[in-house]
């Protein structure tokens, strides 16, 4: 169950060498402010504040591959809520994970699971990562930016950010070279399963506008090069606030 959880939240590959110096940083910097032009047309004061949407698509895990609507409520900075349900052996599933930017909790159907020690660190990096997919903080003190090398994403170049900050993990972001879209995240997970880490990424394979940005429309989620999920956003609404109640313990 705890690894059916943690694949909801996914979002990370390898890269290739790190350029240091203060060109490269530049560099970063005039890469990360195209990319917030290409999902903010009007501007970074448009960033994504909250949002609430329902996806559908299918989770691979254990040789299963498992049909799933998921409904999910992000609040920047750091908070996240999502229930998926979904059918396992003939068996309904329904699982709530919320973290309000302290504490976490996970609910099965009707059991509790913990959420302590390296699950709730792995909340957090969630947390992190998704405001990181939203370029918010990116220039707040201790966050370093620098260039990565180009890829191939969806058949198409694009150029790599890596993301640094004292206290969390690295966390890369690949844009499209021609349209500045933010076509790949890639980071370290934890599996929960193995208790090992991966290597985890998330694809953007097509966009939407909504309220004015450019959001993800269909995405695929690997772990270690294999597929762990893909799925498709159905609905999607861009708030200026969500109900802290939302985030409340399930």
């Amino acid at each position: 169950m705890r690894r059916y959880m943690v694949a909801l939240a996914a979002c990370g590959l390898l890269a290739a060498l790190v350029l240091q110096s203060r060109a490269g940083s530049d560099e970063a910097d005039a890469i990360i402010a195209k990319a917030i032009k290409a999902h903010m047309p009007k501007g970074p004061d448009e960033k994504l504040k909250a949002y609430q949407g329902k996806n559908k698509g299918t989770l691979h895990v254990a040789g299963l591959e498992l049909e799933f609507t998921q409904n999910i409520w992000m609040q920047t900075p750091g908070k996240f809520k999502e229930v998926m349900d979904m059918t396992v052996m003939n068996n309904a599933i329904k699982v709530t994970t919320v973290y309000n930017g302290t504490e976490g909790w996970i609910k099965a159907n009707d059991k509790d699971i913990p959420v302590k020690d390296e699950l709730l660190d792995e909340f957090k990096e969630v947390a992190y990562m998704m405001g990181v997919a939203q370029m918010t903080g990116l220039k707040e003190k201790g966050v370093k930016l620098s260039i990565i090398g180009e890829v191939q994403v969806n058949g198409k170049p694009a150029v790599g950010v890596k993301i640094s900050k004292e206290g969390k993990k690295d966390i890369d972001l690949f844009f499209d070279k021609d349209s500045g879209l933010l076509a790949k995240t890639r980071r370290i997970a934890r599996d929960f399963q193995t208790g090992q880490e991966a290597t985890e990424e998330r694809i953007v394979t097509a966009y939407q506008e909504v309220a004015g940005r450019k959001l993800a429309k269909r995405v695929v989620v690997n772990r270690d090069d294999k597929k762990l999920l893909e799925a498709e956003v159905i609905e999607a609404r861009v708030l200026e606030k969500l109900d802290d109640s939302e985030f409340a313990k399930p």
